[in-house]
């Protein structure tokens, strides 16, 4: 009993020493190295939400079709928000929902300016529409941009996007063609069509294709035997066929096949 007294009196001797020698918590030192930060946050938050950051322009970079007056009455809301709270990814994708804007890259320019700097679609075709009857221009990747015609633009015809990009891949070929209609009815055969006759250009090699029609254009020609159908998806001849009206339900057909070396 007495050595459990002992003990007992021994651990409370070491419990108060051990608390007389615990140092206090310094929470003045802590405040003090901390204020600055409090301050420093507090600066910046009172800073960013001054009215020296509200957007007052909106600068437009790119635009040749699109136009400016267009995009500042779409995007007046803008002015006047705060500039570092604005979301450039939201703003990014409103543009691209515009049909003739490709691209757009927005950029922030303190302390109250927005730079945007916008990638038009270029039109590439002109689409004939049989069934609407309507013509509807395309960019090259075959987003149709507006209603309407083009003379300087290729012209196709049964828009079909599977080999829409090979006809883009023709279209060069043909731009002294005035009178040229790419038919994209079938994915394994573009077709152009000539007031004097059908080109079957297969789905390569257009340019080497094009270089041996030209070669037997004038022949053709020579022959009048228009209108006539050229083949060309061989590999080394042009296979002609012309039909002529010899009466009024009479059809004569005649083949010629043209020998040219690749």
């Amino acid at each position: 009993m007495t050595t459990s007294t002992a003990t007992l009196t021994l651990n409370k001797k070491k419990n108060v020493k051990e608390v007389a020698e615990r140092k206090p918590i310094p929470w003045g030192r802590i405040i003090l190295k901390g204020l600055p930060f409090l301050l420093v946050a507090f600066l910046f938050y009172s800073f960013s939400s001054s009215s020296y950051l509200n957007i007052k322009e909106i600068r437009w970079n790119g635009l040749k079709r699109v136009d400016a007056a267009d995009l500042n009455r779409q995007f007046q809301a803008i002015l006047g928000q705060n500039l570092i709270r604005l979301s450039i990814s939201d703003l990014h994708d409103t543009l691209i929902t515009n049909r003739w804007i490709k691209e757009a890259v927005v950029r922030k320019i303190f302390p109250n300016r927005l730079e945007v700097i916008v990638t038009e679609r270029i039109p590439a075709a002109v689409e004939l529409d049989p069934s609407s009857h309507r013509m509807l221009i395309r960019d090259a990747e075959g987003i149709i941009l507006e209603e309407g015609d083009a003379n300087h633009l290729p012209h196709v015809i049964y828009y079909n996007p599977n080999i829409y990009a090979k006809a883009m891949e023709l279209a060069p070929l043909l731009v002294n063609r005035k009178d040229a209609l790419i038919d994209l009815s079938r994915s394994d055969n573009l077709s152009v069509r000539l007031k004097k006759g059908v080109i079957h250009m297969g789905d390569r090699d257009f340019k080497k294709r094009w270089e041996r029609f030209a070669n037997v254009e004038s022949d053709l020609d020579r022959r009048k035997i228009a209108p006539w159908e050229a083949d060309l998806r061989f590999p080394s001849q042009v296979v002609a066929k012309t039909k002529h009206k010899v009466a009024a339900n009479n059809e004569k057909v005649a083949t010629a096949a043209i020998e040219q070396e690749d």
